[in-house]
């Protein structure tokens, strides 16, 4: 356990530096934390940072910037006259670095409580929470907010690619976040959101997830009770009743709760409902109605069932907020999705490849059913890395099954064993694969990235010069995947000649 001399009360502010002052981030390539850093860097700070792994696209982000990186963690790596050091959430008591911080007695703080400070503080707080669609809809707010000329600060966890950056200090009074659950560092054991004052909170999906620090789903609705109950008056609630236990929630929240709460969704109780949906290729046409708005058709340059609900969300936002809904309307419109998520990375000899972040069964399932819609005529290769903490466990092994109900194929990577995973029961890849096979999709459980591509080229055979879609391979990982993506890429470059 940690000693006395680490805790939320003892960190210190980021208000109190000096400029110019040196700052060092243990765990810099994460989503938050990289693009965090490389903020800080260009308001004046020197900043260094160090991790085990440096993976796109935030590796290509630090290499850009004036962060000093450095691979591994080394107790030399921590400047002895560091004004502050950043501690990440997946960083552990006992790393050589932070023992470092314990017996100099270097000031500290966790990411949350630093985005807080320099993003959130005195403006109004929009703060995107739930299991999924964090990412998607937090870009969608704040481009909608940009574009409409409100300057707004936000921070995306992922690469925003109608974005100048991902994370922005603006010069207006909003402010539009991500909103993680997972805890904040090991010793703040408490949600990121719990930090970030909310005027304004979007629950898109309550389910079970992030099993290596919550013991079940009830813990993790605890948390967001918490959240919805402790919004002042004036404050809006805006939840996915689409989602079961958010339904159920919201029934007692309303009961309660000293803020508005409104809810969306396909559900025919929703106060925002989506009452049509028809897909094209990679967009789709949606139309939704709600007090106030009236009925309002969307054509969206993003798939899926859940893209849509993702855009209902941003576009209530945009209407607790005051903005005009046919602004708002041609912004989503004209949207660029985040990096990763259902991002085309080459299309040639009618073969498409596509890269997305999905880890949770939930995720899978409806990126299965997004390509599907996108792709209906094509074969559908799924490609699939269990890397994440939650979609290693086996607790999550039957869900997996039913995940890829949608794909022609599915190709699986084995579990590699972790020093952390002393005493956690894994999933059984391979036994995975088999029920797939069984339920009546395909499927191969291999090695490594180099015996999936050499599976999928065995297989699929890129024609130089059709255009028609025939293949399509969607990898899905949180990591870098042994640069799987880029290795599929550059072998679909040769094979088309």
């Amino acid at each position: 356990m940690p000693k006395d001399f680490f805790s939320v009360d003892r960190t210190t502010s980021l208000h109190a530096l000096e400029p110019g002052a040196k700052i060092h981030v243990i765990g810099v390539c994460g989503v938050a934390m990289a693009q965090l850093s490389v903020a800080l860097a260009e308001r004046g700070f020197k900043v260094s940072g160090s991790d085990k792994e440096f993976y796109e696209p935030m590796k290509s982000l630090l290499a850009g910037s004036s962060v000093a990186t450095k691979a591994g963690y080394a107790a030399e790596n921590v400047p002895t006259d560091a004004a502050l050091v950043v501690i990440g959430n997946a960083i552990s008591y006992g790393n050589p670095e932070v023992d470092v911080v314990e017996k100099l007695g270097l000031p500290y703080t966790c990411f949350p409580k630093l985005l807080q400070e320099t993003a959130i503080s005195g403006k109004h707080s929009v703060v995107v929470t739930g299991t999924h669609g964090k990412s998607t809809t937090t870009a969608l707010i704040a481009t909608i907010l940009r574009e409409s000329g409100k300057e707004p600060s936000y921070f995306v966890g992922g690469i925003a690619q109608g974005l100048p950056n991902s994370l922005e200090v603006g010069s207006g009074g909003f402010s539009v976040v991500e909103g993680d659950e997972y805890d904040s560092a090991f010793f703040a054991k408490v949600p990121k959101f719990s930090f970030y004052t909310p005027d304004t909170v979007v629950v898109n999906a309550i389910e079970y997830d992030h099993a290596d620090i919550y013991a079940n789903v009830e813990a993790i609705e605890k948390e967001f009770s918490s959240l919805v109950l402790g919004l002042k008056p004036g404050s809006t609630a805006v939840c996915c009743i689409d989602f079961p236990r958010v339904k159920s929630l919201v029934a007692q929240w309303r009961k309660s709760a000293k803020c508005k709460v409104v809810t969306f969704g396909r559900d025919a109780e929703a106060d925002f409902v989506i009452v049509g949906r028809d897909s094209s290729g990679m967009s789709q046409r949606v139309t939704v109605k709600g007090p106030g708005l009236g009925e309002v058709t969307m054509n969206l340059p993003i798939v899926g069932e859940y893209n849509a609900r993702n855009a209902l969300a941003a576009l209530i936002v945009s209407h607790v907020v005051g903005l005009d809904t046919g602004k708002t309307v041609s912004i989503l419109e004209r949207f660029k999705a985040v990096k990763r998520r259902q991002e085309v990375r080459s299309q040639k000899g009618g073969v498409v490849l596509i890269e997305d972040f999905a880890h949770h069964p939930t995720a899978v399932r409806q990126t299965v059913e997004a390509v599907r819609e996108a792709f209906p005529a094509a074969r559908l290769w799924a490609v699939f890395e269990p890397r994440s903490n939650t979609s290693r466990r086996k607790v999550f092994q039957e869900d997996y099954v039913a995940a890829f109900k949608g794909a022609s194929r599915v190709v699986l990577k084995h579990v590699t064993a972790r020093a952390i995973d002393s005493g956690i029961e894994l999933i059984d890849v391979a036994e995975l694969s088999k029920a797939i096979s069984a339920s009546g999709v395909p499927s191969a459980c291999l090695a490594d990235a180099q015996a999936i591509r050499d599976h999928l080229w065995a297989e699929i055979k890129p024609q130089a010069g059709l255009s028609e879609p025939r293949d399509v391979v969607f990898v899905m990982s949180n990591g870098s995947f042994d640069g799987l993506n880029e290795a599929l890429q550059a072998d679909l470059e040769r094979l088309c000649g």
